[in-house]
């Protein structure tokens, strides 16, 4: 899940990833965003990075992060896929 602030660093990493792994951003509260933000042990919001099987590889809190750690996570999910 990403805040608004991050949608568009998100976007274009989706342009350039999106055939290798799946990449969305999402509101806090659409969705299973609750959920997936509570089993990721976020406070209230942040990146949360699941492999295929559904396996945490990554949680950020916050949305003071820029594109090196959007750029991170996603090098993360590449290895784990």
């Amino acid at each position: 899940m990403l805040c608004d602030k991050i949608t568009v660093i998100v976007n274009d990493q989706n342009k350039q990833h999106g055939k290798k792994i799946s990449i969305s951003s999402l509101k806090v509260g659409e969705g299973k965003s609750r959920e997936d933000i509570k089993d990721a042990k976020l406070a209230t919001h942040g990146i949360v990075a699941r492999d295929k099987d559904g396996k945490l590889v990554a949680a950020v809190e916050g949305h003071s992060y820029g594109k090196a750690k959007v750029v991170e996570v996603i090098s993360k999910l590449l290895k784990a896929k």
